[in-house]
Formats: C-alpha cells, sequence, structure tokens
C-alpha cells in the first residue's frame, strides 16, 4: 500500500478569514480564494459585490470550478437541438495564489485567461515557475458567455447592464490591491497580463475608468482584436434579443432571466452561436460608464495614464484557426471586401513561395492580431507610456513543412503555465528542444525582469512611432526595426486604419 506524502501546510491571514495552502518547491500556493460574492440567484447579471467573511480555516488547496461553459468533449448543437453539455458553475468569482515563500515584498502578475469569452479557467494557469522567479502569479476567474457579457439595458441595473465580465476583473484587481500583501505581494507593483481573449480583456482593463490605478503595468500576448473588437449597443442588443428569443423571453420579460436554469441559459447561448455570424459574439459594449469609449482611442487619450506595456504577436497566429476550423478563412474584425483587397495587396508583397493558403492566412493575422497590436502600442506612445513590442517568429516546424508560430504559442512560453514540449512541437517536423528552451529562457527572463522593473532590459529597445523596434523571438534573437513595413502601410494606406466589424 502506498501513501501520498503529507501535505505542508502553510496559512494567510486576511481581513475576511484564514486561509490553508500548500508549501511545496520553494512557493506557497493557495487555489479556489473567493474575491467577490457568487453572482447567482439576485446577482446573477449584478456588478460583483465584496467576499463575505468566513469562520475559521477556509482550505483553499483546491481549484474552485470555472465559469460555466460548454464542454470540451461536446459538439456545438444544431439551432433547436435542446441542451447542451456544459461544465463549471455561476458560483465562479474565484483566483488563485502562487507566491515566493519569503517575506516579500514580490511583484505581481495577475492572469486574464483566454477563451474568447465563452471558455477557460485558472487552472490552465501554473504559476508556480514565476513564483520560484519572485513573482507572486494570481490567475483569476471571470463570468463568460451570456453570463458574462450579455447587453440588458434597463432590465436590473442601469449602472451594470452589461460588461458584468469586465466588471469581475476589475472586482478581482480591487481584491488583489487590498489583500495580496498578506501573500508578500507588493500591491504597488502590480502587472495585468493575458492572452487572447484575456489579452483583450488586459486592452479593456487599460481603458476602463474603475480600473485605473489598480495595476501598474501590462502584457499583452496574441490579443484577439485588441483595443477594437467591442460591441456597440445596438450591435449587442441584436446578440441579446437572439439570446432571449431561444428562451422564450424579449426585452420587456427579461427580468425573468434570474429565475431560470443557468444551464437553460447556457444550452440558448450555444445553440445562437452556432448560426451565429460573427467568430467572436461576446464583446465589452461601449458607451456606458464601465467602458465610456473606444478602447483605442481611450488609451491614446491618457485613459491608463502612462502605464508601461508589453504587447506582442506571434507570426502566424491564424493557423492554430485554420487547423482547427472547418470552412472559409475570415476575419474577425474586417469585412469580406476589406479582406480580399488586403489578400490581393499581400499577394504582391510577400515573396513568391509563399502558397496562396498562407498568403490569406498572413492577411488574416494581420488584420485580427498584429495591426490591432501595432495600433495599441501606438495609442500608448501617444500616451506617453513606455512601451515594447515582439513577435515570436520562432516555427513548430519548416515554412512548407508545417504550422508555423500559432495564436497563443507565445503565451504557452511565456505565461504562468509551464508549457508541454511534448505537444508544442510537431511530431511529423519535430525541432531541437534545446531551441525552444533557449526562447522560453529569453522570453521569461524579459517577462520577469519587466515585472520586476517596469523594463524587459537593454537589450530590446523601447517602441516609438520613428524606428517602430521590435523584439524578434527566434532561435537568434533580434531587434528589427518596424518589420514587414510594406504590410504594415498597406493596412493603414489601403485598408486605412479604421476597421469595419463584422457583425
Amino acid at each position: 500500500m502506498s501513501y501520498e506524502p503529507e501535505r505542508a501546510r502553510t496559512l494567510a491571514e486576511l481581513s475576511g478569514g484564514t486561509l490553508e495552502g500548500e508549501r511545496r518547491d520553494g512557493i506557497r500556493v493557495f487555489k479556489g480564494i473567493p474575491f467577490a460574492e457568487p453572482p447567482v440567484e439576485a446577482l446573477r447579471f449584478a456588478a460583483p459585490r465584496p467576499p463575505r467573511p468566513w469562520a475559521g480555516v477556509r482550505d483553499a488547496n483546491r481549484f474552485a470550478l470555472p465559469a460555466l461553459q460548454p464542454s470540451p468533449a461536446s459538439d456545438p448543437p444544431l439551432p433547436g437541438s435542446g441542451a447542451v453539455a456544459g461544465i463549471g458553475s455561476e458560483d465562479c468569482l474565484y483566483l488563485d495564489v502562487y507566491a515566493p515563500d519569503s517575506p516579500g515584498p514580490h511583484p505581481v502578475m495577475v492572469w486574464i485567461h483566454g477563451g474568447g469569452a465563452i471558455v477557460g479557467s485558472t487552472s490552465e494557469c501554473d504559476g508556480t515557475k514565476l513564483a520560484q522567479l519572485g513573482v507572486v502569479a494570481v490567475p483569476i476567474a471571470y463570468r463568460l458567455g451570456a453570463l458574462g457579457l450579455l447587453y440588458l439595458p434597463g432590465v436590473f441595473d442601469e449602472h451594470a447592464d452589461c460588461n458584468f465580465a469586465l466588471l469581475d476583473q476589475i472586482a478581482a484587481l480591487q481584491w488583489v490591491a487590498e489583500h495580496i500583501a498578506a501573500f508578500g505581494g507588493d500591491p504597488a507593483r502590480v502587472t495585468i497580463a493575458g492572452a487572447s481573449n484575456g489579452a483583450r480583456s488586459v486592452g479593456n482593463l487599460l481603458a476602463a475608468p474603475a480600473a485605473r490605478g489598480l495595476f501598474q503595468q501590462a502584457i499583452s500576448m496574441s490579443g484577439t482584436g485588441i483595443g477594437q473588437l467591442v460591441a456597440e449597443p445596438e450591435q449587442a442588443r441584436r446578440l441579446t434579443d437572439a439570446v432571449l428569443a431561444e428562451l422564450g423571453l424579449n426585452l420587456p420579460t427579461a427580468n425573468r432571466l434570474r429565475e431560470i436554469d443557468a444551464a437553460e441559459v447556457l444550452a440558448a447561448q450555444t445553440r445562437v452561436l452556432s448560426s451565429w455570424p460573427a467568430l467572436v459574439a461576446f464583446q465589452v459594449v461601449v458607451g456606458g460608464c464601465t467602458m465610456p469609449q473606444q478602447p483605442i482611442d481611450a488609451i491614446a487619450s491618457g485613459a491608463a495614464g502612462k502605464v508601461p506595456l508589453i504587447v506582442g504577436t506571434t507570426h502566424d497566429e491564424y493557423e492554430w484557426f485554420h487547423m482547427v476550423q472547418a470552412g472559409e478563412a475570415r476575419s474577425m474584425l474586417v469585412n469580406d471586401a476589406q479582406l480580399e483587397q488586403a489578400i490581393a495587396a499581400c499577394r504582391r508583397l510577400l515573396p513568391s513561395p509563399w502558397s496562396e493558403e498562407e498568403i490569406r492566412s498572413h492577411a488574416i493575422t494581420c488584420a485580427d492580431w498584429r495591426m490591432p497590436a501595432i495600433r495599441l502600442a501606438q495609442a500608448s506612445v501617444d500616451a506617453g507610456a513606455p512601451t515594447w513590442m515582439y513577435r515570436l517568429d520562432w516555427r513548430l516546424a519548416p515554412r512548407g513543412v508545417g504550422v508555423g508560430a500559432p495564436h497563443g504559442l507565445d503565451a504557452s512560453l511565456m505565461s504562468p503555465k509551464e508549457p508541454d514540449y511534448e505537444s508544442v512541437i510537431i511530431p511529423a517536423a519535430r525541432r531541437d528542444i534545446k531551441d525552444l528552451e533557449d526562447v522560453i529562457e529569453a522570453m521569461r527572463e524579459a517577462i520577469a525582469r519587466f515585472v520586476a522593473t517596469g523594463n524587459p532590459g537593454p537589450q530590446w529597445p523601447a517602441y516609438d512611432l520613428a524606428a517602430r523596434s521590435t523584439f524578434l523571438f527566434d532561435d537568434t534573437c533580434s531587434v528589427a526595426g518596424d518589420p514587414e513595413r510594406d504590410v504594415r502601410l498597406l493596412w493603414e494606406n489601403v485598408i486605412q486604419t479604421g476597421v469595419t466589424p463584422r457583425d
């Protein structure tokens, strides 16, 4: 008979009660910490409220259930086909803390998971490595899908009629400001970071008035339409009407939403999304007190102050979506006519060995990730904030053999989650693990230095609108001035700097 070793117990004293976590590998770990009351019943579709105190010692050794979301094992149902398998819970407003086993104060990284605003969880982000490097890592959860971003003007609370997911993220940052010192964290050195939808959330937080002062630095990795992929009220209302119709409701009867089982709301959401034209349906709504104006405009006008920012993408963002999605390649941000215009121009600009499929993929990469990242960097520079740009060029396979540097590869290497080398390397075109480890080390050193000091180091020059210096992570890391300048000018001069979002 085998026995598990006894867990080394560690306590954290908060104003609301005592937590018991685990001490291991030179760090302290606390999981499933409530940062707000459960958003259920009367708090469904409401702004989050501070958590209630608890008596005694609360066990913090297990992850909380993720926010309610479709099960990854189930295919989306056809419209009208009934319920959908789901995982998680409405009771989802929890975070985890990975802290160095020393008094501190240590810099803090708050990690916001991705998942298109419909899936994801804190358990995806293992902060062990960051804590061992002297950083307090705090992965946070937030409401997803309809429960997190449905637009309900005048139904429950005129001051919180949408953007519940964004309000959750702000509430988590408020919790960090109040409590992170109990874990050895420095509330005056907080960096927000995220990938994909998490990076889109970083852009929204930079623009949100209620978030100002709650963090001092920001990192955006593979941000999907960052600073731009937000909804106008009319656009959001159409999605609300569709979800309500699936539930037999309309806006005048939407106050019954709090009486309906959450699983039914999830099923209605999934049926709607199975035929919805927009690739990213649930977006933060612009126009209210939470997000008064377009994030990119707010950041450029100084909404975030002078918060130091790292922003970047991978070289081949769209290739991941091309692998997992069927059907014609589409953009999330520009309309079909603009995309075809860009593809035709890219055909002239890109090297002749590029296939037609690679050209189309690269055009969508520029539309949905690369150009939004550049525009965010420009807005940050316009506001006078120290700004750094990167691009991950390290390929999983040589060009023409397999996928390159797809969406989220930068986050899988740089983020709190320890990468699974065997799954990252494509077996059919396996590359030297040593090459990958060198890229990881370079990324992690730069990110850890930025989190600790607000600067990734002298080898990585700041971004400005003259040189446009961009750090390229590859087998041999280098700095390039305005990489793919012709493609950037294509988007600025042919497609223009504005975009026409898809509905």
